[in-house]
């Protein structure tokens, strides 16, 4: 079989562009080293705008659940959390992961059956699990405790949820794992593995199997043609790889060697499905998190759960390069990124980090409270107590029911020698705050 480039062009052209590129060459301590440690900031080129009343549909792996809440969070529409699933929904609650899709196969199969519903199995995917208990291995490990017909009526319901997909103005993919689980007798993969009283009931029916780079890219272009066939506006899609490693693998090694086959083997499938799509681009939230500080890419130090502040800083990142008017373009930075951006430098100490990042967004920074009280610890903490105390009073301004950025300022006056100025400051805080006398109480300085 004759092997295929992603992409073949002339050599003098490819040093013509090389030229070109700013971000060529792999960051190092002593240039653009801040694009990559603390927190790595990968670039992008968008082939699409995202407008700014554009709805958006999430499916995939967990990840894709921190996407749904963080661009909620940043005001956008996301179609895949406006979901009622009326009584077995509300009994299952979000412990339950049945959201999360898993493989590149089991987003295929909850699309399609979805957008073709006579393709859906009915009652052959409800697997039985004693008097009206059931599970179903698309909908993760969730016990179904109800009849079987009230389940395949929630069934419609989910699904019927799921085709808001092709009303969404953009398209959000997170493909998870390769490990995956095969049912031979309704030829189908699972999105989960099968409980084992169904594989010790029936051994011989299902399969263990690790997607190859081919059915990872068959299973992409798959759902592509899918989409574009049942849509009838034009497709926007981000397309990436969750962070989120293996929590335990069934291959005979570790689990840290399987885990990187299974993420660098979708990685690789996503350069070549992009190719020639328009309107598809690949968005590197994989990169953003394994490059960056495990220190602050990680929610608790579990090294498996992404921290809400990178997955705020990663979607500011997606805002401020797809939406006119998101944020600053030259940082790449929405509000929310920034002060989450200042969150995790605060977990590492960096104080001359924050300081440097509120420079650079100061428009940014000085619209927001907690990211001012921010960068006043920060100055406080590098001896720049003038910086600290304007950043205090920017904030008291935005905020003048915050007794806090008020205190500080007050705790500042002492090592500035500015007693005079803490006097009338503290005669403002009798003013405003009486009922917190205790601090004024402690003032005995001034």
């Amino acid at each position: 079989m004759t092997a295929k480039n992603i992409e073949r062009i002339t050599a003098d052209r490819a040093f013509v562009r090389a030229k070109g590129n700013a971000l060529r060459r792999y960051p190092a301590p002593e240039r653009d080293g801040d694009r990559l440690y603390p927190l790595a900031s990968p670039t992008v080129t968008p082939s699409f705008r995202i407008g700014a009343d554009d709805t958006i549909f999430a499916i995939g792996s967990c990840f894709a659940r921190n996407v749904e809440k963080a661009l909620e969070g940043a005001g956008k529409r996301v179609l895949s959390r406006e979901i009622d699933l009326g009584e077995i929904g509300a009994s299952l609650g979000d412990a339950t992961n049945f959201f999360n899709k898993y493989s590149i196969h089991s987003v295929t199969n909850e699309i399609r059956w979805a957008l073709e519903r006579d393709s859906f199995p009915g009652a052959d995917i409800l697997y039985p699990m004693g008097p009206d208990r059931y599970c179903d291995p698309q909908l993760g490990m969730a016990r179904l405790d109800f009849d079987a017909d009230t389940i395949l009526a929630f069934r419609h319901r989910y699904l019927d949820a799921m085709a808001a997909v092709k009303d969404a103005d953009v398209v959000i993919l997170t493909l998870g794992y390769v490990e995956t689980w095969y049912d031979t007798v309704l030829d189908l993969y699972l999105n989960v593995v099968p409980p084992v009283q169904l594989i010790r009931a029936e051994p011989g029916r299902f399969e263990f199997r690790v997607l190859s780079y081919a059915d990872v890219l068959e299973g992409l272009n798959e759902l592509h043609a899918l989409l574009t066939r049942h849509r009838t506006k034009p497709l926007k899609m981000l397309v990436t790889v969750s962070p989120v490693p293996l929590l335990a693998t069934f291959r005979d090694m570790d689990v840290l060697v399987a885990n990187a086959y299974s993420k660098s083997v979708q990685r690789a499938a996503l350069d070549e499905f992009v190719l020639g799509k328009d309107g598809v681009d690949y968005f590197p939230s994989y990169e953003f998190v394994t490059l960056s500080n495990p220190a602050v890419a990680w929610s608790g130090n579990d090294y498996r759960h992404v921290s809400p502040d990178v997955v705020n800083r990663i979607m500011s990142n997606v805002l401020v390069r797809y939406v006119d008017g998101a944020g600053t373009a030259e940082a790449a930075m929405t509000a929310e990124g920034l002060l989450a951006s200042a969150k995790m430098l605060q977990k590492l100490d960096n104080w001359p980090g924050i300081v440097a990042l509120c420079e650079a967004n100061r428009a940014l920074a000085d619209g927001e409270v907690e990211i001012l009280m921010i960068e006043a610890t920060a100055a406080r903490r590098m001896n720049r107590l003038g910086e600290s105390f304007a950043a205090l009073q920017k904030a008291r301004a935005i905020a003048p029911r915050r007794h806090d950025a008020l205190e500080r300022m007050i705790s500042l006056c002492r090592p500035m020698r500015r007693l005079d100025a803490a006097r009338d400051l503290l005669q403002a805080h009798a003013a405003d705050f009486p009922g917190r006398s205790q601090f004024r109480e402690k003032v005995t300085w001034a």
